[in-house]
């Protein structure tokens, strides 16, 4: 494709000289007498313009002045400046100007060619670059919005799969009905209160649901029954932590709530199960679904008792407070009036 190259000078001598030389080497060259003219032609042939031989001293407009404009219209185009003085300073102050080179006049047309040639292969280099960084701008932005949409996608059948799994254990066991979601919303509740991250609060709210799925593999006549258990069935029922890690441990998008259902009747003596884990020992999230769980057990009605009034079970979390609960989260329960909601 041919090049493109306009030069502007205010003697038609240097015009005349330039155009030929440049012509000879099979480029399209466009002459202009000034700033005006320029101006002209950039305004009809802008992107047509593979490069602009600018003369530094011209009347109207001067050089550098042209270079200001070219540089903030026409970032595109390349300018080599054309000096009659013979200085480094001149050429530098072009350069820093924005130039991409200059030449003394006169020009020879050795010294012309191989500043052309050279400005023109930077400048197709550097809009080349520009192009594939832009390509790669949309191509990463095109990216970004699938994965923000798969994201999203991930997030609803998460949520639904955690809901399936809560809606199957309330089947096994009539009457943990609602009791999962009541969990949730108090441990988010507290995990707010803390200040916890988003994330934090989305790990806690997933464990919470799922913090009793082990009890998909306990004997419906074991969940339900009205009497004690005996030592056998209660040994079975302190399994169901267990249980619940081994039934999540395959899916990948549930990992994060592994120790919660494992956790979450450790106590914060240290004599929960099925770990015997202590005080800090016990992941904070556990600790959480913990008070959480103990504190919907007792005001909801089990096959075992009826549910106790509010206030009841508030002085058993108070009594607890240090031995089952960790009471730093006791305090924030209690404070934060949590257990009226």
């Amino acid at each position: 494709m041919v090049k493109h190259i306009v030069t502007t000078d205010d003697d038609p001598a240097i015009r005349k000289v330039l155009q030929l030389m440049l012509k000879k080497e099979g480029y399209d060259v466009t002459t202009c007498k000034d700033g005006s003219e320029l101006e002209e032609v950039l305004n009809s042939q802008g992107d047509e313009i593979d490069l602009i031989l600018l003369d530094i001293k011209m009347p109207g407009l001067s050089g550098f002045e042209l270079l200001e404009i070219i540089r903030h219209g026409y970032p595109h185009i390349p300018i080599v400046m054309l000096t009659a003085f013979n200085d480094l300073d001149t050429g530098m102050k072009a350069i820093r100007s924005g130039a991409s080179d200059y030449l003394a006049k006169p020009v020879r047309r050795d010294e012309l060619i191989a500043c052309v040639q050279r400005v023109i292969s930077k400048s197709e280099l550097q809009q080349n670059l520009t192009e594939e960084k832009k390509q790669y701008l949309a191509y990463q932005k095109e990216l970004e919005e699938k994965l923000s949409q798969t994201m999203h996608t991930l997030k609803d059948t998460t949520r639904a799969t955690l809901e399936a799994f809560s809606e199957t254990i309330e089947q096994k066991d009539a009457y943990t009905k609602g009791h999962c979601n009541r969990v949730r919303d108090i441990c988010v509740s507290i995990g707010r209160a803390l200040n916890l991250s988003e994330d934090a609060i989305q790990i806690l709210e997933g464990g919470a649901i799922l913090h009793d799925i082990g009890k998909i593999g306990i004997p419906e006549q074991i969940l339900n029954k009205e009497s004690s258990l005996d030592s056998e069935e209660e040994q079975l029922i302190r399994m169901h932590p267990v249980f619940g890690e081994r039934i999540i441990i395959h899916i990948n998008q549930f990992q994060p709530y592994r120790t919660i259902i494992r956790s979450h009747h450790e106590r914060f003596d240290g004599k929960g199960y099925p770990d015997g884990l202590k005080g800090k020992n016990i992941p904070l999230e556990a600790r959480i679904v913990a008070l959480a769980d103990s504190f919907d057990a007792m005001t909801t009605d089990r096959a075992y008792r009826a549910a106790l009034p509010v206030e009841i079970a508030v002085e058993e979390i108070k009594l607890c407070s240090g031995a089952q609960f960790d009471p730093e989260l006791v305090d924030i329960f209690l404070d934060n009036e949590i257990y009226l909601l």
